[in-house]
Parts: structure tokens; C-alpha cells; sequence
């Protein structure tokens, strides 16, 4: 019974892990016969070690707010989507997790979202997806609370580690939408996705320091997750 409530402390990943992804990066490698023959590699200093990470973040993405939802499904899956692309690579070369409110993680809903690669740790929050239904939701949310979201998004340390909102833009504002004098509202409504995110060199991963990397950042994008989250609810 005590075995199954202390859980393994993640302590970072280890170098294979970032050869094995690297490999992935190379056609050659990149086929469903060469990953089984290393799905051990795998298995142990990549999927066990997320998982671990995983078990330590649960506890404290608590404490930010309880209603964010980790577990193991919060990992995506290593197998890539081929129905609908030209690249028939079977597996993606980078690992990747993300978070939500009161859910498991879904695409088209705001979320914290990390991954890393042989190049970079990126660590990022928002909306992504531009279903029209739910852009028109988080429009509507920031042109009847423009005030808070400008308040959000203006924060010192917001606007130091991340600078500006990212993603898609129309060209022009959509109907619906009296133009403004503030030009920050008429830039932000022409948006079609609404993230930020943070760059890092992919060695972070080899330290424990990991966990705390993603958690300020986190708690740094909560408040703009959360306002996009509400304007959906």
C-alpha cells in the first residue's frame, strides 16, 4: 500500500534520451522495425522518466489550482498522425505533455503545453486551436472584459518572459466588432489563436530544476489561460 502512494522523485532525464529523439530526426531510423528493436531505449530514458516527471508536476500543478487536470494521459503519444500529411514518418522526434482545466488534455481547448527535442525545451500556454465556435467565444470575452485581459497580458513579468501574444491574424477585424482607439483591442480581435511561449536549450531536461522551470511558467501564463478557459465555459 505505501509502495503505491511514494512516488519515484524526478531527478531530469538522461542523455539517451535526446540520442534516441535525434535518431527519430532520421528517415532512416524513423520506421516502425528500428523502434521496436530500441523500444527498450524508449521505454527507459523516455517514457518512464516522463512519466516520473509527470507524477512530480501532478503535485505541484496542485498548488497552483487543483482543477488542472495531470496524469498520464496528459502525455501525447510518440506515434504521429499520417492520415492526412506527405510524411509517412511513423514517429515524432520530440516528447510533449500539456494540461488543462478540468479535463484531460483536447486540442481545440486552452492549455499549458511543454515538449522538447535534440533543439530546444519550449514551454508555452494559450489556445491553438482556431475552431470558429471557440475563437469567437475568446473575441467576444475580450471585447466585453478588454480591461482585465489588457491588465493580463500588460503584467511586468508576463510581458518579460514572453513579450507579446502569438498566432494567426486576419488580415482585417472581424464583423461584429466596433473599432476602437486602442490599438492593442483591434491587433487582438483580428487574432485566430491567442499563446505564448518560452524558448530553452534542450539540456534543461538533465536536471530536477526541470519541474520548477515548468511550474513558474506556468504560474507566470495562468491568469491568460484562465481568461481564455472562462470565455469558453
Amino acid at each position: 500500500m505505501l509502495d503505491s502512494l511514494v512516488k519515484e522523485p524526478f531527478l531530469g532525464f538522461q542523455p539517451e534520451s535526446l540520442e534516441f529523439l535525434s535518431k527519430l530526426q532520421n528517415p532512416r531510423y524513423n520506421n516502425k522495425k528500428w523502434f521496436d528493436k530500441n523500444r527498450e531505449i524508449y521505454e527507459v530514458y523516455l517514457k518512464q522518466p516522463m512519466r516520473v516527471l509527470i507524477d512530480t508536476l501532478s503535485v505541484e500543478i496542485k498548488k497552483i489550482d487543483p482543477n488542472i487536470v495531470v496524469n498520464y494521459k496528459s502525455i501525447f503519444r510518440i506515434n504521429r498522425d499520417i492520415r492526412f500529411t506527405k510524411d509517412k514518418t511513423p514517429y515524432k522526434s520530440h516528447l510533449a505533455a500539456s494540461f488543462c482545466f478540468d479535463m484531460i488534455k483536447k486540442p481545440d481547448i486552452p492549455q499549458f503545453y511543454f515538449h522538447f527535442s535534440p533543439t530546444e525545451f519550449l514551454v508555452a500556454g494559450g489556445q491553438y486551436s482556431t475552431d470558429p465556435h471557440k475563437l469567437k467565444k475568446i473575441r467576444n470575452e475580450i471585447y466585453t472584459n478588454y480591461p482585465r485581459y489588457k491588465k493580463i497580458v500588460s503584467i511586468k513579468k508576463f510581458v518579460k518572459a514572453y513579450k507579446n501574444v502569438l498566432g494567426e491574424k486576419t488580415s482585417r477585424l472581424p464583423k461584429g466588432y466596433e473599432k476602437k482607439a486602442d490599438e492593442l483591442l483591434i491587433e487582438t480581435l483580428k487574432m485566430k489563436q491567442f499563446y505564448v511561449d518560452e524558448f530553452h536549450n534542450p539540456d534543461v531536461i538533465f536536471d530536477s530544476s526541470l519541474v520548477e522551470l515548468i511550474t513558474k511558467n506556468m504560474k507566470q501564463m495562468y491568469n491568460f489561460v484562465k481568461f481564455l478557459h472562462n470565455a469558453l465555459i
